[in-house]
């Protein structure tokens, strides 16, 4: 869709086919997590002194999950990564800190299980024996040309990221770690065990010094199960929880650079396909695909063609009346849609930060919850005037 500074921001369209409920944000570059009602405005704000979220979603009984990095008041360049360690926070409703977690290697997503432990990704390197074996990638003609052209590099670069960038050196690929409260490592999976070098290959549009770039880990609810999204493959897989034996692989070239998958049955899986590097066009839809058949049951697409579309970032999650919520993420526009591929609600981010050096209005995901859902049950009623000034600042009064 791209930003306007003229367009209308907060609720732009509602109508009665909505699911209504509560939306969460963070908007990349902020220093708070929000929680809007279905008008838009701001219930509820989480916010951390000395730390800047970069996703988060509450956990069954109100309390937040949130990965971010520390805030930091001096510029951060391009591909540079901001501050030592990526920090994943359990916040409960006051925004005191209840559990604390950070790692160099850290970067993304994370998962808590049913059982307390928490799936965490990780980047690790790529045994140097398995590295000539990898496939794909820019050649190193053009790698070398691009970082000859510093001008249009950054021109490239600008605003592209969650946060921090690895600060390992060498080729990296992802792991999962199961954590415990105590923060131990409990099981490690390694993607260099299980990734076929011959036949998931990087994609030829870039760099090869990342070969997976795992961007989302969800768990089934009965923990048994474990969705992964490598996006430098265009690939998504499910694999057993915790033996990692692979169940189910689909990708390129029906999904180029996709994010968020997630589980809307036993069976179905629900994709942001970012189609980055989609063969002629680019083009972002969402996409519903079975894994015992491998085809696609269900897919929004926009209308007019191209009024959705986000190159490195964004998010949907099926809603409980059967409706898609989508997070255009490079936009900062939040739209909820129908089964036909209506729209029914569209919220869009007056939030502007400075990120890595330039202005955004991104947001990596999105989350809807119902009032008497458990993240939000005994909650009461969520009033948007006890934020009458913090909405009325940012145009959504």
């Amino acid at each position: 869709m791209g930003w306007s500074p003229f367009r209308l921001t907060g609720l732009t369209y509602k109508d009665s086919r909505s699911s209504g409920g509560y939306t969460l944000i963070a908007s990349i570059g902020g220093d708070a997590v929000y929680l809007l009602d279905e008008t838009g405005r701001v219930v509820h704000i989480w916010k951390v002194p000395g730390f800047q979220p970069g996703y988060g979603y509450i956990l069954p009984g109100g309390n937040l999950l949130v990965r971010g990095q520390p805030l930091i008041e001096t510029g951060v360049g391009v591909g540079e990564p901001a501050g030592s360690a990526d920090i994943l926070l359990e916040l409960d409703w006051e925004s005191k800190e209840i559990w604390r977690w950070e790692s160099k290697v850290f970067h993304h997503d994370m998962c808590r299980l049913p059982n307390g432990n928490t799936l965490v990704l990780v980047w690790e390197l790529v045994p140097e024996n398995l590295i000539p074996r990898i496939k794909g990638g820019l050649t190193p003609e053009m790698v070398e040309w691009f970082n000859s052209e510093p001008d249009f590099r950054s021109m490239v670069l600008q605003g592209m990221g969650v946060g921090g960038r690895p600060r390992l050196q060498g080729m990296l690929t992802d792991a999962v770690w199961e954590i415990d409260p105590a923060g131990k490592q409990v099981h490690i999976w390694h993607a260099y065990d299980h990734l076929d070098p011959e036949t998931d290959r990087i994609c030829p549009l870039c760099f090869p010094g990342e070969w997976s770039h795992a961007n989302a880990v969800q768990a089934s609810p009965d923990g048994r199960k474990v969705l992964l999204s490598f996006r430098e493959l265009s690939l998504v897989m499910i694999i057993s929880w915790p033996d990692g034996d692979i169940k189910w692989k689909w990708g390129r070239p029906f999904i180029s650079h996709q994010h968020d998958p997630t589980f809307t049955s036993d069976e179905n899986v629900l994709i942001f396909d970012n189609g980055t590097h989609h063969p002629v066009q680019g083009k972002t839809r969402i996409v519903e695909v079975s894994t015992k058949t491998n085809e696609v049951i269900w897919q929004y697409l926009p209308s007019p063609v191209f009024s959705l579309l986000s190159g490195h970032i964004g998010g949907c999650e099926r809603l409980a009346n059967g409706n898609t919520l989508i997070c255009e993420g490079e936009s900062g526009r939040i739209l909820e849609v129908t089964s036909e591929g209506e729209i029914c609600w569209e919220w869009n981010s007056p939030f502007v930060f400075d990120f890595k050096g330039v202005k955004n209005v991104q947001i990596f995901r999105a989350h809807r919850y119902e009032a008497d859902w458990p993240e939000l049950k005994g909650r009461g009623t969520l009033d948007p005037g006890e934020f009458k000034e913090f909405n009325k600042k940012w145009g959504l009064d």
